[in-house]
């Protein structure tokens, strides 16, 4: 017998909601499993109600009617992702498609921090837009970046709209440079990062175009850029005034 979702998703209330292409025969529960570990809940057609199982950190496989649950569906969308990630939250649930096509339940520890959205680099500053994700709380209204090796730091304003924020970092305090840097984001305290959307690596995905700050003899690049950590950052390099259009 085959179980097929056509699209299974979790919305912010840890409900699984699925759609069946081929649903399971006289069906009530739906089944979790991981190593020696189960969890059963009930299955109100097509919706499963996950937020009350004490579900350990890993992968979890689906099963109905004895069957694992296969799926087409990659199992969220980044508009889900968000709206889940803006609940105030312990664990973090999220269903994928595992390459041998089922279901699958990861559950992972909610970090909250200040989730990236976009960031905007401009001549004078670089302005960064976000989220405060699974209930962060700030320390104060700034974003401050500060270089790994020396502990130099470059303040900036920050501006909150309930759970949305929007940063400013001037780019000329980063003219003090005499060599390559690298300066870590802080917003109110809070890890500046983009987690919510779950794509790993940006560092080697993801470039943003780089400002200068210009001086006497050279320029100073400032260029946003992702840690291997997928953490926001700032990396500054003194060129040649020759060079400043890279």
């Amino acid at each position: 017998m085959v179980v097929l979702a056509a699209s299974a998703r979790l919305d912010a209330d840890d409900v699984l909601w699925i759609r069946w292409a081929e649903p399971p025969a006289d069906a009530a529960t739906l089944t979790l499993r991981r190593e020696d570990a189960t969890h059963t809940v009930s299955l109100d057609g097509d919706a499963a109600d996950l937020s009350g199982l004490d579900l350990a950190e890993g992968t979890w496989s689906v099963h109905a009617a004895g069957t694992q649950v296969m799926t087409t569906d990659p199992g969220f969308s980044l508009d889900g992702l968000i709206e889940y990630a803006r609940r105030s939250r312990g664990r973090a649930l999220k269903t994928f498609r595992a390459t041998s096509g089922g279901l699958r339940v990861d559950v992972r520890p909610a970090e909250p921090h200040a989730e990236v959205t976009a960031v905007h680099p401009g001549e004078e500053k670089l302005t960064f837009e976000g989220f405060l994700a699974y209930g962060a709380t700030l320390t104060d209204a700034r974003i401050v970046a500060t270089r790994r090796k020396t502990g130099d730091t470059v303040t900036g304003e920050v501006t909150i709209t309930g759970d949305r924020w929007e940063a400013e970092l001037p780019n000329s305090p980063f003219a003090v440079e005499t060599e390559r840097g690298f300066w870590d984001l802080e917003l109110g305290g809070l890890t500046v990062a983009t987690w919510v959307d779950d794509i790993p690596q940006k560092k080697n995905k993801v470039r943003f175009p780089a400002q200068h700050v210009a001086r006497d003899a050279d320029r100073v690049r400032v260029r946003a850029y992702y840690t291997d950590k997928d953490h926001l950052a700032i990396a500054t390099t003194v060129v040649a005034n020759a060079e400043a259009s890279t």
